[in-house]
């Protein structure tokens, strides 16, 4: 897959091009054979979820493409609030002790388990060697803001704390997730970062939720003309855009009044201070309106020292990492662009 690099407003961008497509502003083949065939509704493709009500799982639409030996143990992390349930993921090749990286699905913070993420999680597993932790947080809007990001941080400094007993290198440990579970990583490491627990290397957010509602921050707004479309896929791309942008503004399911919608730990975009938060890297799909979002908290970071990178996916819409063996740009998301070690 073809990439170029350049830098924007400080930022260190990767944009990765539709294989076998040289045309810019335009939808990969896949998503537009998604969107014409009409016996896969709803699809999970932007996020065209209706009302919102009743979704509890999103469809399974990828394939376990992983080949090597993966062990799957099944964990409970005890907490005062709800006892987490954690699968943990690794292979059984090298040394014992290993690094660790510890995942949130996505889903809106209202639909979404394990299941839905565990092809990627063991493909995680295979490429980068560690020990992966998929962690099932509770959903909204039975269980609203903050328990979800509180059950997340208690499986980090439960895994931590347990990192002899689970065989990893306690300074060796990664959080990431994607969409409303980007959300709570990034929430996670400003916790870390204000508590002084030091406990995460670095974030690998994966087109992830920075703002319950839109973040008109200094300059910014959001705009489609930001995106480079094409005219004959117009209506396509600004659907598959503005169905996510429009959620955001009118389903609060997770949090339920404005100050809660602008929390930072609900809302990472915004924290009044980005400085040590640890290193990040950001994958985006071109035509997705968290985007918009991605791009802003990279130049709060960098603007904060924080070393930071942001990759672009050409052609893709949120939601591709569910294509799994569909999709090349969701394998491309498996491999870390900087070490684990």
């Amino acid at each position: 897959m073809d990439s170029r690099g350049y830098e924007k407003n400080g930022v260190p961008y990767k944009e990765y091009s539709i294989p076998g497509v040289e045309r810019r502003g335009v939808l990969a083949p896949e998503i537009i054979a998604s969107i014409l065939d009409e016996d896969k509704k709803p699809r999970n493709v932007g996020l065209m979820w209706g009302d919102g009500a009743g979704f509890r799982s999103l469809p399974a639409q990828d394939e376990d493409i992983a080949v090597a030996f993966i062990s799957e143990d099944e964990l409970i992390i005890e907490a005062e609030e709800y006892n987490v349930p954690v699968t943990c993921y690794r292979t059984k090749e090298g040394d014992k002790k290993r690094p660790a990286l510890v995942y949130f699905h996505g889903g809106g913070f209202t639909m979404g388990s394990r299941k839905s993420v565990e092809h990627s999680m063991r493909l995680l597993a295979q490429y980068s060697g560690a020990a992966i932790f998929n962690v099932e947080y509770r959903l909204a809007p039975e269980h609203p803001f903050p328990c979800a990001v509180n059950d997340a941080w208690n499986a980090l400094r439960w895994i931590r704390r347990n990192s002899d007993r689970l065989e990893i290198y306690k300074d060796q440990i990664l959080i990431s997730g994607d969409s409303a579970g980007g959300n709570l990583a990034a929430a996670c490491s400003r916790r870390d970062r204000n508590m002084r627990t030091n406990i995460i290397k670095g974030q690998l957010l994966i087109y992830p939720v920075l703002s319950q509602c839109d973040p008109e921050i200094a300059d910014h707004r959001f705009s489609l003309t930001d995106y480079e479309i094409c005219p004959e896929q117009r209506r396509w791309i600004e659907a598959e855009i503005l169905s996510l942008k429009n959620w955001t503004d009118n389903y609060h399911l997770y949090t339920r009044n404005s100050r809660e919608d602008h929390a930072p730990d609900a809302s990472p975009l915004f924290d009044t201070d980005f400085c040590g938060i640890p290193m990040t890297w950001i994958g985006c799909a071109e035509f997705d309106y968290l985007t918009y979002q991605a791009k802003l908290y990279a130049e709060l970071l960098a603007k904060s020292g924080v070393d930071v990178n942001v990759s672009i996916y050409r052609g893709m819409t949120h939601g591709f990492m569910n294509h799994l063996g569909q999709y090349p740009q969701a394998e491309m998301l498996q491999m870390p662009v900087w070490s684990m070690q």
